[in-house]
């Protein structure tokens, strides 16, 4: 039998681990890619803390999830410090992840195609009354209402800015979503297993995969989804700037020198 991991055990056991194999594959851009990669990774960092401090704090005050009897060291706003630290590790692995898989953040003509952008936006918002309609309608769904009601402003927001591009980039962000997500599902199955943190009977559904209550399998696949949009849409709205200003200085350059000269990436290292 595995004996009880406290929070910060589970870290140095899984979470350490996969950053170290992670950053080990990850590609060594340099430039002004560099530069870029490491902004939108520090920026998704700030965005989760802000973003996901008060909602998690919300449901472990609601009694959601708990943790076992010397499994937490120190809390901050009833959050453990384990808690805090998952939200930075999950971000930059994710995003480590993403990376790897590699994307192409050059904006093309119709990225900012209306029919993506609205219906993806919509299905965001959608969930906004629906996770509330859920936590409404009894305690076995405030989980899974809540999580929904607090994922659905984060999609309306990506898919509005950047809706045809991700459509255009779906074989990046899926499997960048999904790959980490099945990692952290086993990770969570066996910390719920050795009992370092338990989800509640009368905050879910019931429902569980392997053991795993489906409010959790969830979780990680929608955090891990708004992370790996949040780092896509991050470089390619700096690539549609970048190509936007180059528009716009092009006349004053073509009355200087009449003489075509070859136009420079915006990513490019040199």
């Amino acid at each position: 039998m595995i004996p009880t991991l406290t929070y910060l055990q589970f870290h140095l056991v899984f979470s350490l681990p996969l950053l170290a194999v992670l950053w080990r594959v990850a590609p060594r851009y340099t430039g002004v890619r560099r530069r870029r990669a490491a902004g939108g990774i520090a920026a998704l960092v700030a965005i989760a803390y802000a973003y996901t401090t008060p909602w998690i704090h919300h449901m472990i005050g609601r009694g959601a999830w708990s943790y076992a009897d010397g499994a937490v060291v120190v809390r901050a706003l009833s959050i453990p410090l384990g808690e805090y630290l998952f939200f930075a590790i999950q971000t930059v692995a994710v995003a480590l992840a993403c990376h790897r898989i590699g994307f192409d953040p050059a904006f093309r003509d119709g990225d900012f195609a209306r029919l993506p952008r609205a219906a993806g936006a919509a299905v965001g918002l959608a969930l906004v009354p629906v996770g509330l309609g859920l936590v409404a309608v009894g305690d076995r769904f405030l989980y899974l209402g809540g999580l929904l009601a607090w994922v659905g402003p984060v999609v309306a927001l990506q898919w509005g800015v950047g809706g045809g591009y991700l459509v255009r980039t779906s074989r990046v962000w899926v499997p960048a979503t999904l790959l980490p997500a099945v990692y952290f599902w086993v990770a969570d199955r066996i910390a719920i297993g050795v009992g370092t943190w338990r989800i509640s009977a009368e905050f879910t559904t019931g429902v569980t995969l392997f053991g795993l209550p489906i409010e959790e399998m969830a979780f990680f696949a929608a955090a891990g989804l708004m992370t790996v949009n949040g780092i896509v849409l991050f470089e390619w709205a700096l690539d549609w700037r970048d190509r936007r200003r180059a528009v716009d200085d092009a006349p004053a350059v073509e009355a200087a020198d009449p003489t075509p000269g070859p136009v420079a990436d915006p990513l490019d290292d040199g």
